[in-house]
């Protein structure tokens, strides 16, 4: 939101740029103004440098704009400030700067975020809640725990710092750095990350699109010690290259390697290959195109989203695998009357050979690649399309402060969002291979068309928490209650 001072007229607008409310003034001697802007001032920054917010104002000063402009463009400018992901909050208030009444300047009020998060990590080794309660029973070996250090902002230039060290189902270790900007125009940048995984459990094939897993002591027997049956090493190198406010282009360099023990071949021999690899090494590359016009990134309702992906691993180094891709994600958010939006998506995927080892079959299940209601279910395939459409109601907003009660003043302020919804989810994937192949046996969702409906509540809060209680059903008929967290579309 943003305000206007003025000795003559006091004037708040709100999130919607639509109702104003003038205080001492007419309303129409404001609306038909051409104010002059003489200077954009950036309040509230203590770490993070002018620069870095100044890069996502799109207004110009010595301009001159109509005042439906003016506060056009500034709330244009408090979404892409605020999604940087730096501030809790971004709000600005034009200044009259003389008494002639056209002269102005812009003020952008920042509350900065808590850049500094060590944390402890306790979470599922599943895709979802539902996937580790009733595919696999609620085990109690399916967790996963450890450290992980996240330092934002770093040196106040929006450089993150992370690092991890996680144990239980999957003992894994991983440093990454990212530096958004290394020119002076600040439209250059590059990062760079290392993992390394090892796995006493892996699943190693899809029966009825539901993966089955093996583990050391099915094939060691139980005792009492940690048997490693599969272990990778990644590392990745991306250089960005943000040609406008919108507009991103990123090219990412990836060394992976894969091993298993032999005994994994008794299961899926191939599990890496079609040659009972029990490596496999690649080099990959991959182009990713986005255009991101979207008001909120962690829960949008106004704007679109073009994301374009072509992927290439295997290239020519080592001969273990030869695998190109192709995805394409166009997904769009339009508020309505009455606190209504209205969202929707659509997802394509292409993918050669048709022959894939099971190891880097793609398909739906993982992420927000995930159709409703299909919870349970790995759709592998070696092409798929997806299209999701939701109605939701806001039904309230509100911000609490906690004042005194929390010393940290950036945790100070909780805003709360929810939304009811109505979804229709619909896809379709495609499997070449054989329907009895060792990768995936009698494969129940692919190759037919198929969808989900239902609703919902979301609940929105601070540092990009995005909760999701559904019900849906599915084209199998089945109906069920999931609980899912970051925005459905």
């Amino acid at each position: 939101m943003f305000g206007i001072v003025d000795a003559n007229a006091q004037v708040s607008i709100d999130k919607d740029l639509g109702t104003i409310e003038v205080v001492n003034s007419p309303a129409d001697s404001l609306q038909n103004r051409i104010l002059f802007l003489e200077n954009i001032q950036i309040k509230g920054n203590k770490k993070t440098k002018k620069r870095i917010i100044t890069r996502e104002i799109d207004l110009e000063t010595n301009v001159s704009y109509t005042f439906k402009e003016l506060k056009e463009l500034i709330k244009l400018d408090e979404n892409k400030i605020f999604n940087t992901g730096l501030f809790n909050s971004v709000k600005a208030e034009i200044e009259f700067a003389d008494n002639s009444g056209n002269s102005v300047n812009v003020i952008f009020f920042v509350e900065e975020r808590w850049y500094i998060w060590p944390s402890v990590i306790f979470k599922l080794a599943d895709r979802n809640f539902s996937d580790w309660l009733f595919n696999q029973d609620a085990a109690t070996d399916r967790f996963e725990y450890g450290f992980k250090f996240d330092q934002f902002n770093v040196r106040g230039l929006n450089e993150k710092l992370s690092a991890m060290a996680q144990f239980g189902f999957k003992r894994r270790f991983y440093f990454g750095y990212n530096i958004p900007y290394l020119n002076k125009d600040q439209t250059f940048g590059m990062g760079l990350n290392f993992s390394f995984s090892e796995l006493d459990q892996i699943d190693y094939t899809n029966v009825e699109n539901k993966r089955l897993f093996i583990d050391a002591d099915s094939i060691f027997g139980d005792d009492n010690s940690r048997q490693i049956i599969s272990n990778t090493l990644t590392s990745n190198v991306f250089f960005n290259y943000r040609e406008s406010y919108y507009n991103t282009h990123t090219m990412r360099l990836t060394y992976s390697r894969t091993t298993i023990l032999e005994e994994i071949l008794e299961f899926n021999e191939n599990y890496l290959g079609p040659n009972r690899d029990l490596e496999q090494d690649f080099i990959g590359l991959t182009y990713i195109f986005r255009r991101d016009f979207r008001d909120r990134n962690n829960y949008p309702l106004k704007g679109f989203l073009i994301d374009g992906r072509l992927s290439k691993i295997g290239l020519g180094v080592f001969r273990d695998i030869n695998q190109g891709s192709a995805q394409a994600l166009l997904a769009y958010y339009k508020p309505l009357k009455y606190n209504f939006n209205i969202a929707s998506s659509f997802t394509g995927f292409t993918s050669y050979p048709s022959f894939q080892p099971y190891h880097n079959m793609q398909g739906l299940g993982f992420a927000n690649n995930l159709l409703k209601g299909y919870e349970l279910y790995v759709i592998q395939g070696q092409h798929y399309v997806m299209h999701k459409t939701e109605l939701k109601k806001r039904l309230f907003s509100i911000e609490a402060n906690l004042g005194r009660l929390m010393p940290l003043k950036q945790f100070r302020k909780v805003p709360v969002a929810a939304y009811f919804k109505v979804f229709y989810d619909q896809g379709y994937v495609q499997n070449n291979l054989p329907e009895n192949s060792l990768t995936s046996t009698n494969p129940i969702l692919s190759n037919r068309y198929i969808y989900s409906y239902g609703a919902g509540l979301d609940i929105v809060t601070y540092y990009d928490a995005v909760l999701r209680l559904e019900y849906s059903v599915n084209a199998l008929n089945e109906g069920g209650f999931f609980i899912n967290v970051k925005s459905g579309i």
